[in-house]
C-alpha cells in the first residue's frame, strides 16, 4: 500500500496466529519453519477473501478464523499428546528376517564365544560421576574422554583417573570417538551430526547431512543417528549412520522393526562434503580401520554380522561379511595390540527375540496394542568383549557374569597393556588390566606415530 505506520498490522494478530499454527508451526514450541507459516497464510488468505467475495460480513471472516485457530490448536495439543501412538500405528512397518543358527556363548559350552567373568575384575574409573560412557578413548598424554548423556565429554587426567573436567560440551549424546593427526577429537552425535573438538576446546560441527536418495520417501539426507567413527591415513572420516528412518532414541523402534536402512558415510575435510558409501544394513554400528589402513570394518548390529569395506587394492569400494551369526549384537570395534581387533557385544540375542523377527505381523500388533515397556525388544542386559583377527576369526571372549560390573559393553580402547570399557547404560568406566599385552602400546601411536 505505499506505507507503513504505527497503526500496520493492527487487529490482525488473531490471522497472523492462526495462519502459523494451521501452517504446522507448534504452539508447545521446537517444531516450525518459515515455509510451514508461509503455507498457513496462504491458507488463511485464500479462506478470508474467498469469505469476501461470497459476500459474508466481517463478523462472519472473524467467526470462521476464530473456528480454524480452535481446531489447529486442538490438533497440535492431541497430537504432541499421542504423536507416538499414532507413529506406532501407522509408521513401523516391521520386516521379515531369519536369523542364521549361532553358537553358544555359554560359560562351559567350548565354543569361540564362550564368556568368561574376568570383566567382573575390572577397575572402575568416575563410579557413579557418569551417565552413559558409549564411548572411551585416551590421548597421547593417557588422559581419558568419554562421553555422556548430558551431552558432554569428560577427561580423566592420568595417572589415576581421579580427577576429572567437562572437556566440552556439544549437546545431543556424543557417542563414537576418535582422534586426527592434530589432535582433533571427532565425535558422532546422537541425532545432531558429526562435530570435532580441537585441543583447546573449540566445538564445530562437519557434518549433519549427505545427498539425499532420489527414490526415497523419507528424508535421508540428515543424518538422523550418527554413531561411530574412525579416521583413514588421509584424513578422511568414515562413519555410520545407523538407521534413516529414526532418532537415536528411539533405537528400539528401529530393532523391533527391523528394515536394512543403516549405512557408511564418508566425510572428507578437504571439500567438507560427506558421501554414502553403502547402504541396506541393519544398524550399522563400529568402525574401525585396519591396521595396514587400506581397509576398514564395521558393525551391522541387528544382523550380528561384521563386514570389512576395501578402501585400496582390486577389491577398492567393495564389502564382504567376515563375522555372521553370532551370539551376540556387536558394537564399537577397535585395534588391539597384537594385530587383531576387539569388538564390544551390546547384547545377546534370545530365541524368542529371534522367534519374532519371522513373525511381523505380531511385531506390528505388538507396537499397536502394548504399553512400550511390554515390548519385547533383543538383549541389551548381558554383553561382553570379543577379540578376532584380519579374517574373522575368534580369538578370545570376555564377561561379566556377575552382571555387578559390566554386564553391557558398548565399548572398548586398549591403551599401554588395560583396556578401557565403556557402556551406555553404564555410571562408570571399566580398566581391565590385559594379560600379555604390550604395555607400551597405544592407540594414538598406532594410527598416527610416536609423540611428536
Amino acid at each position: 500500500m505505499s506505507g507503513a505506520g504505527p497503526g500496520t498490522g493492527l487487529n490482525l494478530e488473531i490471522m497472523a496466529l492462526t495462519a502459523a499454527v494451521v501452517g504446522g508451526v507448534s504452539l508447545g514450541g521446537g517444531r516450525g519453519s518459515v515455509i510451514k507459516g508461509l503455507m498457513g497464510a496462504i491458507i488463511v488468505l485464500t479462506m478470508t477473501n474467498g469469505l469476501i467475495r461470497l459476500g459474508y460480513g466481517t463478523g462472519t471472516n472473524q467467526m470462521v478464523l476464530g473456528i480454524m485457530l480452535a481446531v489447529a490448536v486442538t490438533i497440535d495439543i492431541r497430537w504432541l499428546k499421542n504423536r507416538h501412538k499414532v507413529l506406532n500405528e501407522v509408521y513401523v512397518a516391521p520386516v521379515y528376517l531369519k536369523m542364521g543358527e549361532t553358537q553358544s556363548a555359554v560359560p562351559g559350552s567350548g565354543t569361540p564365544y564362550e564368556l568368561d567373568n574376568r570383566l567382573s575384575a575390572a577397575d572402575h574409573i568416575g563410579l557413579g560421576e557418569l551417565e552413559g560412557p558409549e564411548d572411551v578413548i585416551l590421548d597421547r598424554d593417557d588422559h581419558l574422554y568419554c562421553g555422556t548423556r548430558h551431552g558432554e565429554i569428560v577427561r580423566f587426567f592420568a595417572p589415576d583417573y581421579v580427577k576429572s573436567e567437562v572437556f566440552a560440551h556439544i549437546g545431543g549424546f556424543p557417542l563414537g570417538l576418535a582422534f586426527d593427526k592434530s589432535g582433533n577429537l571427532i565425535s558422532c552425535v546422537g541425532a545432531m551430526g558429526l562435530y570435532s573438538v580441537s585441543p583447546d576446546r573449540e566445538v564445530k560441527r562437519l557434518s549433519a547431512e549427505t545427498a539425499r536418495s532420489w527414490t526415497s520417501i523419507v528424508d535421508d539426507a540428515r543424518l538422523r543417528d550418527p554413531n561411530d567413527c574412525d579416521i583413514a591415513p588421509d584424513g578422511r572420516i568414515y562413519f555410520t549412520d545407523s538407521t534413516k528412518r529414526y532418532d537415536a532414541h528411539d533405537w528400539a523402534l528401529d530393532s523391533i522393526e527391523n528394515r536394512a536402512t543403516g549405512r557408511l558415510l564418508v566425510y572428507d575435510p578437504r571439500d567438507g562434503s560427506t558421501k554414502t558409501l553403502l547402504d541396506g544394513y541393519r544398524y550399522t554400528n563400529g568402525v574401525c580401520m585396519a591396521h595396514d589402513g587400506k581397509s576398514l570394518f564395521f558393525a551391522e548390529s541387528w544382523a550380528c554380522r561384521v563386514h570389512r569395506y576395501w578402501l585400496e587394492g582390486p577389491k577398492t569400494g567393495t564389502a564382504e561379511c567376515v563375522i555372521r551369526d553370532m551370539p551376540g549384537y556387536p558394537d564399537n570395534i577397535n585395534r588391539a595390540s597384537d594385530g587383531n581387533y576387539w569388538m564390544a557385544w551390546l547384547g545377546m540375542r534370545t530365541p524368542s527375540f529371534d522367534l519374532s523377527l519371522r513373525h511381523p505381523d505380531m511385531r506390528k500388533r505388538m507396537t499397536r496394542r502394548l504399553p512400550q515397556d511390554e515390548w519385547l525388544f533383543p538383549n541389551i542386559n548381558t554383553g561382553g568383549v570379543v577379540k578376532f583377527n584380519e579374517k574373522g576369526g575368534i580369538v578370545e571372549a570376555l564377561g561379566d557374569l556377575s552382571g555387578d560390573a559390566h554386564p553391557m559393553v558398548t565399548s572398548m580402547r586398549e591403551h599401554k597393556g588395560h583396556l578401557f570399557v565403556g557402556g551406555i547404560l553404564n555410571n562408570r568406566v571399566g580398566r581391565y588390566k590385559i594379560s600379555g599385552a604390550d604395555p607400551n602400546w597405544t592407540s594414538p601411536a598406532s594410527y598416527w606415530g610416536a609423540k611428536p
